[in-house]
């Protein structure tokens, strides 16, 4: 199979069009019992329903569309009904339904486990769909697509890995490995072909704050569902975690999880570690285990700005997909986790409110559109046109204000869509481009005992513009004497970088453990105030055995542009508030120069601010691109400002991770 139609130079553009669902549709709910698990003995009940628009019939059978919700949400969430009005009132047959452990279905929250989760939907569409003539069937049988977001998307994923009956899916906002998306190590291990193999270190970063949230809210759903529809006291066990395992407190209860899941929240809480039944239980729901069996067309919208699963759970699966040729499409939106909505003319239904019960509005939006047409292609045969098989959001351009924000889109023809300009570490402070001297150097940085005080990036969830604004007012920082930063001189011009950036380091450190670090990138203006883009950080574990050689490492991926005037900064931090950082007393070095430098590689384009369809646009890059010159050693900057630590209550109460505020969308 090949991959999907890139945007052609005639018409690079991904222009949208605004187009109106004029079918009506009536709606039929149903408990659906099923059998999962393991060796196929548990037994649960699904809450589904069933949207039927006022085409499909025995004669004009119609193809249909899989929908379901995010984490703590159910059938009826304002994302789900607003999904499955749209496609039907476009006139598909939509089937939506409550995962496991939530709203009105029974049994335990499971993470979409293919021994769970998987099995239901593969039952729901036997027992649902297949027995009924409005429902389109070919040679292979039932025509099917699926799409959701977070945890939905993380499902749809993993359903199509399972049930070759998918013939495309849009997956949004979601993980590749949920190991990688809570544990994550952006560490290159030696030997992967793609950097993206997110599974494969032994050990990561904890991410604390997003995955106590998601435990503490998890275990605040209603025990085994709602009543009347979910069985009181049923379906999900409520044990007891008297296990012995001495990181379990006696008596404490599981409520809203299988005690397994428990059981690996409570040790990478206590330890930071995972052992081989933590990693096996998290790989159990990650379509990173069984993406060579994946073979629906895949279209993935990811967040730039989201921090839980971020770009580069997005550009695994991406990777993977192209590698084995199976078509596949990648869209960076702005919003994402965490009070990150999408703009106006976007569109990204996942997450929350929509703010009533019409929901027309997404005939017009961007996000919507493209999902729309590329269902249309790969279950109703419909021309595809130029669809790129990239497209990112561009926060520097503008908005026309009224229908689908395709002007801030920028479109490229594959990804990577840029070349890269590979930096080197000069001296204890700068980044210099290729040619220019690079000095010797040892930049030094602590990791304080315990972990603390620790830099603040973030408050998980709760800093986005649509959160909590007053968190969102706190700026980053860093703590003196725990970073070692490095910057360029201000470029001449401005630079695009779209892409993932990555390092290659050399380090050394004196405790002797694994080593623990973040890496970002930051933006500096001419008055040496500093952004770090998007707020996002890529935390590494390098093993200990590992230190003594030069490593690799991915940084987060993002599409930004640096003004003129502006410096990149790369930064090393020891630690993070969102995370589990390194408990023992340790002294990291960074070394600079040499025969085999240290470097920072940074995709980039001087002339990528061009709107989609103008002259210069038609190129993956968005133009030829030109080397940033200019580029020297800089002095010591200013020393980052310290941070005031803050201490977040994650327990002790239902911490709800939908939308605060009503998402703001174009009419």
């Amino acid at each position: 199979m090949g991959v999907a139609p890139a945007a052609s130079a005639a018409d690079p553009s991904d222009h949208v069009t605004k187009n109106l669902g004029t079918h009506t549709y009536t709606t039929v709910d149903a408990l659906v019992p099923v059998v999962d698990g393991p060796t196929n003995t548990h037994n649960a009940k699904i809450d589904t329903r069933l949207y039927l628009p006022n085409n499909a019939t025995a004669a004009t059978p119609q193809p249909a569309i899989l929908v379901t919700h995010g984490f703590t949400l159910n059938k009826l969430s304002d994302e789900v009904v607003a999904s499955a009005d749209f496609y039907a009132r476009h006139g598909y047959v939509v089937l939506t339904w409550t995962a496991q452990g939530f709203g009105g279905s029974s049994g335990c929250i499971s993470l979409d486990s293919f021994d769970y989760d998987v099995k239901d939907v593969e039952q729901l569409i036997l027992k649902v769909l297949t027995p009924r003539n409005d429902v389109l069937t070919d040679a292979k049988g039932l025509v099917l697509g699926m799409a959701g977001g977070s945890y939905g998307g993380g499902i749809t994923l993993n359903v199509a890995a399972t049930d070759q009956r998918l013939r495309a899916i849009v997956p949004g906002r979601t993980w590749n490995s949920l190991q990688f998306a809570l544990d994550p190590n952006n560490y290159v291990v030696p030997g992967d072909p793609t950097g993206f193999s997110h599974q494969l270190p032994a050990q990561g970063v904890f991410k604390q704050e997003w995955t106590t949230l998601f435990f503490v809210a998890g275990n605040a759903e209603p025990f085994g569902g709602a009543p009347p529809d979910g069985p009181p006291g049923g379906g999900c066990l409520q044990e007891k975690l008297t296990s012995g395992d001495p990181l379990i407190v006696a008596g404490a209860a599981c409520t809203g999880y299988p005690a397994k899941v428990c059981k690996t929240y409570a040790r990478a809480g206590a330890t930071g570690d995972a052992n081989a039944q933590d990693k096996q239980l998290l790989l159990g729901s990650s379509v990173a285990t069984r993406i060579n069996q994946l073979k629906a067309p895949t279209l993935l919208v990811q967040g730039q700005s989201d921090t839980l699963f971020n770009i580069n759970d997005a550009v695994a699966t991406y990777t993977a997909l192209k590698r084995r040729g199976v078509p596949v499409a990648m869209t960076w939106n702005y919003g994402g986790h965490g009070g990150y909505n999408s703009l106006p003319g976007e569109c990204e239904v996942y997450g929350g409110g929509t703010g009533g019960t019409d929901f027309s509005e997404l005939d017009n939006c961007y996000l919507t559109l493209r999902t729309l047409r590329w269902f249309d292609h790969y279950l109703r045969g419909t021309p595809l046109g130029t669809f790129p098989n990239f497209t990112y959001y561009r926060d520097w351009t503008t908005y026309a204000g009224t229908g689908p924000d395709d002007e801030q889109y920028g479109v490229a023809s594959t990804f990577p869509a840029q070349p890269t300009e590979t930096l080197t570490l000069s001296g204890t402070s700068g980044l210099v481009a290729p040619g220019t001297t690079a000095l010797a150097g040892v930049a030094s940085l602590l990791n304080p005992l315990g972990g603390q005080p620790a830099s603040y990036t973030e408050t998980s969830n709760f800093t986005g513009p649509d959160a909590t604004p007053s968190l969102g007012a706190m700026a980053p920082s860093d703590v003196p004497g725990q970073t070692a930063s490095f910057t360029t001189k201000p470029f001449t011009r401005d630079v695009v970088s779209v892409g993932v950036p990555s390092a290659h380091l050399h380090l050394s450190h004196s405790n002797g453990r694994d080593l623990v670090f973040f890496a970002k990138v930051s933006d500096v203006a001419p008055d040496g105030s500093t952004t770090l883009i998007r707020r996002l950080i890529a935390p590494v574990r390098v093993p200990a055995n590992a230190v003594s050689k030069p490593i690799d490492i991915k940084l987060i991926g993002f599409a930004h542009q640096f003004k003129k005037g502006h410096a990149v900064r790369l930064t090393l931090a020891t630690t993070d508030q969102t995370s589990y950082n390194a408990k023992i007393l340790d002294n990291l070095t960074v070394t600079s120069g040499g025969s085999d430098p240290s470097t920072f590689t940074l995709p980039v384009s001087t002339t990528g601010a061009v709107p989609p369809g103008q002259p210069g646009a038609g190129t993956p890059t968005g133009g030829p691109t030109t080397n940033p010159r200019g580029l020297a050693t800089t002095g010591g900057g200013p020393a980052l400002p310290a941070t005031a630590l803050m201490l977040i209550a994650l327990a002790g109460g239902s911490l709800s991770l939908r939308r605060r505020r009503r998402a703001r969308r174009s009419t």
